[in-house]
Parts: structure tokens; C-alpha cells; sequence
């Protein structure tokens, strides 16, 4: 690809702390950008750094051939993108979503850009703000491999790890909300177990201090071997019964009621783990609870 290509006239919508990072981060590699977001106050600090300021959404897309757009949701998005005006500039352009949004939001996306004439790749951001144009910083993308592999190079402008996972538009989105379940849940998990332990003068350093070896000599081979058993649908092989870790969290409930601390996690918990022992699985590892959990075929 020429040098040309690879510094691309680039238009980024919105403007929050993610799409700012967006609009630099193109900046610094040298790319022509034009930028527009609804307040416009906050376009002035990448005027000072060499960005166009555009007056309207449609004057942004018109600007350039590469469109990224970065607003708050899918609805904000089409708010913006599915005026006539817009659209009509849009045409023949590429866009590429990086808009948080469900996998549906992703396949209507591509779905309204087909029918319009645009050049469509959906995108997610597993990073912050400080982390956008770093050479590890991560980015998923989905849809045409085509249209990734010609915008790779303006890609890893804003994160060196660009990662393609398929040509179904929803890949991308999908991936994002299922690491960010993991997430949560162990982030939410850890700040839970520290009020516990708080409730009883166990210092939230302390509890940190306990916690942090947990989390490479335990949590890592209980996820792989719980990749395994989900992957194969076979829960037999176990160390402890789901039903016994239901009965730990049962304990955990309780001390929740004593402490005063909210129980709201782990009664959950053990409704999920309830729900898988009376599918039948109560002998099996709790990995098994993964049947509960998951879509039923066919849904």
C-alpha cells in the first residue's frame, strides 16, 4: 500500500474522551483529519493540533473518504448518520463503527450500509482513552476481510493490535460484551469480597494482598479447564460437585446477612448454580452451570 493510502483523509464523528484519543491518535500518524461532534467546544482542542473542524455531521463525511464514527450508542449514531443529507455524502465512503452497540446493533448497521451504498466495518474498543495509538493497544474489528486488510494500515494507527474476527458483522461487538462480562463480574466479584472482608477489619490492602496470588494459581487453570468441559459439553471430570459450591455460597449469603454487606451477588450466584442442579447436574463440576446459562439451541 502506498504512503499515500496509508495517510488517508479521515473523519472522526464524536468526540467524548474515546473519540478525541480516535482523532489524535490519526493526527499523529500524519492523517488528515476532519473532526465534528454535537458540542462543539470540544472539537477546539484537536483544532489546536491540526484537525478541521467540520460545522456539520454531513460536512464531515464529505470531507473524507474514511468515516469512524465514535458516539455513545448505535441509536446516537443513526441519529446522525441516517439524515438524508449524510447519507447522500456517505455513499461510496467507508465507515467504520467503533460505537459500543449488542451484535444486533452491528448487523443492522451493515444491513443499512449495504443498502446505502457504503463500505461498512464494524469495530471495538478494548481499550481507554490512554491507550488508543499505542502498539499494543486492542482493537476488534468484523465484517468484509477486504475492507479491513485495504484500511489495515489506518487501523493500527489506532491501536497496533488489530485484531479481525470474521466476516460476520456482529463478531466484533459480540467478542466486546463477552469480555466485558468477564470483566464486571470479577471486578464486581473483587470489590465484593473486599467489603466483606472489610466488614470484619480486614483491610481492603489486606484482602488485596490474599487476593492477588488467587488469581494466577487458581483463577487461570479453573477458566481453561472450564473452557474445556463447556467446549466439549462434558462436566464429569471435577473436583468439587456443583452442588457443594452452591452450599459454599449459600455461606457466603449468609455471612452477607450477618455483615450487613449487599448479598445481591452472590444469591445470584447461587440461583444460577440452583437452577443447573435441578437440570440435573447437581454431581457434575460447576462448570456445568454453563447449561443454564448459555442460549438454548434454536433461540
Amino acid at each position: 500500500m502506498s504512503e499515500e493510502a496509508e495517510r488517508a483523509a479521515v473523519s472522526v464523528l464524536g468526540l467524548g474522551y474515546m473519540g478525541s484519543a480516535l482523532a489524535r491518535a490519526l493526527l499523529d500518524h500524519g492523517h488528515s483529519v476532519t473532526v465534528w461532534n454535537r458540542t462543539a467546544s470540544k472539537a477546539q482542542p484537536l483544532a489546536e493540533v491540526g484537525a478541521a473542524v467540520a460545522s456539520s455531521a454531513a460536512d464531515a463525511v464529505a470531507a473524507s473518504d474514511v468515516v469512524v464514527a465514535c458516539v455513545t450508542d448505535y441509536h446516537t449514531s443513526d441519529a446522525i448518520l441516517r439524515t438524508d443529507e449524510a447519507a447522500a455524502q456517505l455513499r461510496g465512503k467507508t465507515l467504520i463503527q467503533l460505537t459500543t452497540g449488542t451484535p444486533q446493533d452491528a448487523r443492522d448497521g451493515s444491513a443499512w450500509a449495504d443498502q446505502h451504498g457504503v463500505i461498512y466495518l464494524d469495530g471495538a474498543i478494548m481499550e481507554s482513552p490512554h491507550g488508543v495509538g499505542t502498539p499494543d493497544g486492542t482493537f476488534l474489528y468484523s465484517g468484509s476481510r477486504e475492507v479491513f486488510e485495504r484500511n489495515e494500515p489506518l487501523l493500527r494507527c489506532l491501536g497496533g493490535n488489530a485484531l479481525y474476527l470474521g466476516v460476520a458483522p456482529g463478531h466484533a461487538s459480540a467478542m466486546e460484551c463477552s469480555l466485558l462480562s468477564f470483566l464486571y463480574s470479577s471486578w464486581i466479584g473483587f470489590l465484593h469480597g473486599a467489603a466483606l472482608g472489610e466488614s470484619e477489619g480486614i483491610s481492603v490492602e489486606s484482602f488485596l494482598e490474599s487476593a492477588l496470588p488467587i488469581l494466577s494459581s487458581l483463577m487461570t487453570p479453573l477458566v481453561q479447564s472450564s473452557a474445556e468441559m463447556a467446549g466439549t459439553r462434558s462436566y464429569g471430570s471435577t473436583v468439587a460437585r456443583l452442588d457443594a459450591n452452591a452450599a459454599a455460597l449459600e455461606h457466603i449469603v449468609r455471612f452477607c446477612d450477618e455483615s450487613g454487606v449487599d448479598p445481591t451477588l452472590p444469591k445470584g450466584l447461587v440461583a444460577s448454580l440452583k437452577r443447573a442442579s435441578a437440570a440435573g447436574h447437581g454431581e457434575e463440576d460447576l462448570a456445568a452451570v454453563f447449561e443454564v446459562l448459555r442460549a438454548r439451541d434454536g433461540a
